[in-house]
């Protein structure tokens, strides 16, 4: 590990909607600040085009959810389409990413048929702070995300009982993952994060610049 790397937590944190409840967090690095869900004030889905960080170019399609303490985050994309990329405030922001073939039912990182499942957690301090240019100067970007591991054959699932992409319309569904830390950071430590979410679709996702 890093002299500088890691100084992680484990505690639980819950989200007070009974539709939305999400447990686990992470403590501060040298780059990243405590990363928890106990205060949620948005929860989005919809269908987003996924690019390349470096290039943007598309490489393929997606359902998304996020979830994410800051409120009105959908209009907040609109604004900002490079948000989690060149973050413009504090915020953290868990991001499920579901295959594109509107399937629902269990899904399993890693697992054949079920490529394109996947997950990561941002966390940020605000813009131009010095751990988010300790990040650029660590990893060479502003957002050091955490990146969901493989799920299969261990441990963890993604779910969706229901999806849709209709404004006003909601989905639904569940996930226990476990995520690792950026490799710069040199930890072996494994992250476990579990929940429930009910969404508010967002029918301008399409976009976004996700990690």
């Amino acid at each position: 590990m890093r002299k500088a790397g890691i100084a992680f937590l484990l505690v639980v944190a819950a989200c007070n909607n009974n539709d939305n409840v999400f447990y686990g967090s992470i403590g501060p690095s040298s780059i990243t600040p405590f990363i928890g869900f106990d205060n949620v004030n948005s929860v989005i889905s919809g269908r987003a085009t996924l690019t390349d960080a470096d290039a943007g170019t598309p490489t393929r399609e997606a359902e998304v959810v996020i979830i994410s303490n800051r409120p009105r985050l959908c209009d907040l994309l609109v604004q900002h389409r490079d948000y989690f990329r060149n973050p413009p405030e504090a915020y953290v922001a868990l991001i499920l990413f579901f295959p594109p073939d509107n399937r629902v039912g269990t899904f399993l990182p890693g697992r054949g048929g079920d490529e394109g499942s996947g997950s990561e957690i941002i966390g940020v301090d605000g813009a131009d702070t010095d751990k988010v240019k300790a990040s650029i100067a660590l990893t060479g970007k502003p957002v050091a995300p955490f990146q969901g591991l493989s799920a299969y054959p261990c441990c963890g699932y993604m779910s969706l009982r229901d999806w849709s992409e209709a404004a006003g319309g909601e989905s639904t569904g569940s996930f226990s993952l476990y995520y690792g830390a950026p490799p710069q950071l040199n930890s072996s430590t494994a992250f476990p994060f579990y929940g429930q979410f009910k969404t508010t679709v967002c029918p301008t996702l399409d976009g976004t610049l996700l990690p």
